[in-house]
């Protein structure tokens, strides 16, 4: 999407790609497991969050500075490194999956991937009252796509239902869990290997 820094593949940590194949596994016939992005570098996490904070200041000029972190926290996290508090996606642990048909064709979820408003909420559709046969369809593949996330130990983050989270401090957090697995961490290219050895 001409993010600055981005990967053109998806990188989880092993256990966690463990358990997407299990997930994918799990799902009835007819159905495919997507995955739309894993491990992602700082300055790709820096320039999601500095775009929509900016995209939500023009949209809401009368916003304080504390409004508008908020709104921007609620769909993408602060970029940090911080051993203790690192973004999600840096660890290897956040994963955005969606569920596609037979053909690989992404399945109607209510809302596109990424899209910051409250119908992205993993629990939107299910708060609303009357359906219609779309919306009962997108809600139907949410809870399939919870349903198969969840029985392999993954965590869903409230405000988007692609987001998954497993060993990072967002899966600790709201799965109970007395701490992360993972730290942040970065691409094990020849570089990087040479600075931990030589360091």
């Amino acid at each position: 999407m001409g993010i600055p820094g981005a990967v053109p593949e998806c990188f989880v940590r092993e256990g966690v790609y463990r358990r997407l194949l299990a997930a994918a596994r799990a799902l009835p016939d007819g159905f495919g497991l997507v995955v739309l992005d894993g491990w992602r570098p700082w300055r790709v996490q820096q320039y999601l969050f500095e775009t929509l904070s900016e995209a939500l200041r023009a949209h809401h000029p009368e916003a304080g500075e504390a409004e508008l972190l908020t709104r921007t926290r609620e769909f993408i996290s602060v970029p940090s490194r911080d051993p203790q508090a690192p973004s999600p996606h840096l660890t290897g642990g956040a994963v955005d999956v969606t569920l596609c048909d037979g053909d690989g064709l992404a399945l109607d979820m209510g809302t596109l991937f990424d899209e910051a408003v409250p119908a992205s909420h993993s629990d939107h559709l299910e708060r609303l009252g009357e359906l219609d046969p779309r919306q009962q369809r997108a809600r139907d593949h949410r809870r399939l796509l919870y349903s198969v996330m969840l029985d392999q130990g993954f965590t869903n983050l409230p405000s988007e239902w692609w987001h998954y989270d497993l060993g990072d401090q967002l899966w600790a957090r709201y799965g109970g869990h007395d701490r992360a697995i993972y730290g942040p961490t970065e691409l094990d290219t020849i570089e990087n290997r040479w600075r931990r050895q030589l360091g």
